[in-house]
C-alpha cells in the first residue's frame, strides 16, 4: 500500500442497512458500491459502546497527531477531538446553502489540500443522520412504490420509542428519510473521488469509509440515536438499545492502488481495530489489512445503559445489568438476557435463550468476566478463550 497519505471518513447514524454492499437493493449507492468492488469490506465491524465518544476514543488512539488533520461537523465528536493535543482541527459550522454532508466534505478537502505535506492523512468525521436530515426531499420517495403514502418532509431526525401498536406507514417514511440521507452520503462519496481522480491523486491516497454508530429505525422499538436513562432505582425498561441495528456498521477500505477485484473480510473487528490499523499504517508497516492479533478470540462487545451485548462467530447475546448490580465486578444469574443465531438471524429478530440455555450460560460468563475492571485484557484471556472454544463446541 502506498504511504503517501490516506482519508478516512466516519458517519454518525451509518449502519449496514444503508449500503448496496451490505445488502440494501433499494438505494442506489454507486460510488460507495465501486469503492467496495475495488477495495475490503469488513463485514462485522461492531461498535465498542452505543454511545459515539467511546467509539470516536479508539480510533483516536491509533492516530499520530501531528500526521493528521482533523475536520468534523459533530459537537459530540469535536468534544473528544479536542483532549488530543498536537491534532490540527477543523470544526465545520453546518449553513442552510450546501447539504451538511457536502459541505463537511468540500471544506475539509480544501483544507488538507493545502497543507497535505504537513498532515497527509486526513479523518472526516460527519455527525451523518444525528444531523439535519437535509436530502432533497425527492430522494426519500426512491424506496417508494406508486401506491405508498408520501414519506414526511420534516428534517429532524426523529428521537422516540414506538408504542406497543404503531402505524407501520409512519415508520416506512422515517426509513425513506434515513435512506435519502445515506444517498447524499453516496454522492458526497462520488464527489471526493472525482476530485481526488483529477487531482491526480487517487492512486496515492487510500479511502476509508465507517459507520459509527447505525440508525435504529424501529426494529427494536427505538427509532433514532436516544438511550436508555441511567436510573437510580431498580426499573424495568420499557426497551434496550444494545442492537444490530445500532451495533453493526459498514467498514470498507479501498487501498492505494486500489484493488483490481474486491474481497470481504469476515473477521469480527470494532473500531479499536480501525484504530490499530491507522497506527500501523500510518507508520509504514501495513501488511494486513487487520492485525489477526486482535481478533483471535472472534469476540465483539459492547456497552450501554445497564447493558452488555456480545458477538461470536455463531452467537450474538444482551444481557440487563441492572442499576442494583455491580456491573463492575458481576453479571447477575437472574438478569435478563437474549440470544440469537449468528449470522443467520443478524436482525436479532428470533430469541431464543430458552431453547440453548448452556449456550446462555456460557454466554452470560463471557459477559461477566468483561464486565471486570480488567475487561479489555479478559478479552484475549485463557478463561475467555476456554468459554468460546465451549461456544464452538454445541450443536446447532
Amino acid at each position: 500500500m502506498s504511504q503517501s497519505g490516506g482519508i478516512l471518513i466516519t458517519i454518525e447514524g451509518w449502519g449496514v442497512n444503508l449500503a448496496g454492499c451490505y445488502g440494501n437493493s433499494l438505494l442506489p449507492t454507486p460510488s460507495i458500491d465501486r469503492l467496495a468492488a475495488h477495495g475490503i469490506v469488513f463485514d462485522q465491524f461492531w461498535m465498542h459502546s452505543v454511545d459515539l465518544p467511546s467509539n470516536i476514543q479508539a480510533i483516536l488512539d491509533g492516530i499520530q497527531p501531528n500526521r493528521w488533520l482533523c475536520a468534523t461537523d459533530s459537537d459530540l465528536a469535536a468534544t473528544v477531538l479536542r483532549q488530543q493535543e498536537d491534532l490540527d482541527r477543523l470544526e465545520v459550522v453546518h449553513t442552510p446553502e450546501l447539504e451538511s454532508f457536502d459541505r463537511l466534505l468540500t471544506e475539509a478537502i480544501e483544507c488538507w489540500l493545502q497543507q497535505r505535506k504537513e498532515t497527509p492523512f486526513l479523518w472526516i468525521h460527519s455527525r451523518g443522520l444525528r444531523g439535519e436530515w437535509d436530502a432533497p426531499y425527492e430522494f426519500r420517495k426512491l424506496m417508494c412504490d406508486s401506491d405508498d403514502p408520501s414519506p414526511p418532509s420534516q428534517t429532524t431526525p426523529p428521537d422516540l420509542i414506538l408504542p406497543a401498536e404503531f402505524d407501520p406507514d409512519l415508520l416506512f417514511g422515517w426509513a425513506c428519510g434515513a435512506g435519502a440521507q445515506a444517498v447524499c452520503i453516496d454522492q458526497g462519496v462520488g464527489f471526493m473521488m472525482q476530485t481526488l481522480k483529477e487531482l491526480g491523486i487517487q492512486q496515492d491516497c487510500w479511502i476509508a469509509l465507517a459507520g459509527l454508530l447505525g440508525f435504529p429505525l424501529g426494529e427494536h422499538r427505538r427509532v433514532g440515536l436516544g438511550t436508555r436513562s441511567p436510573v437510580s432505582q431498580e426499573v424495568s425498561y420499557s426497551i434496550a438499545d444494545a442492537y444490530a441495528e445500532r451495533l453493526h456498521t459498514p467498514w470498507i477500505l479501498c487501498p492505494a492502488p486500489e484493488l483490481s477485484l474486491g474481497r470481504r473480510d469476515h473477521r469480527i473487528c470494532q473500531p479499536s481495530d480501525l484504530g490499530a490499523w491507522l497506527e500501523q499504517t500510518c507508520d509504514g508497516s501495513w501488511t494486513d489489512p487487520l492485525p489477526r492479533s486482535l481478533t483471535k478470540n472472534d469476540l465483539a462487545w459492547c456497552t450501554g445503559v445497564d447493558e452488555i451485548a456480545l458477538l461470536t462467530t455463531r452467537w450474538s447475546a444482551r444481557f440487563d445489568l441492572g442499576p442494583s448490580i455491580d456491573a463492575s465486578t458481576s453479571l447477575d444469574s437472574t438478569s435478563h438476557g437474549e440470544v440469537y443465531c449468528f449470522p443467520e438471524d443478524r436482525w436479532q429478530q428470533n430469541e431464543i435463550a430458552s431453547r440453548v440455555p448452556e449456550v446462555e450460560a456460557l454466554l452470560r460468563q463471557i459477559a461477566s468476566k468483561l464486565l471486570d475492571p480488567r475487561g479489555d485484557e479478559a478479552t484475549g484471556s485463557d478463561e475467555v478463550r476456554t468459554l468460546l472454544e465451549g461456544l464452538s463446541s454445541i450443536r446447532r
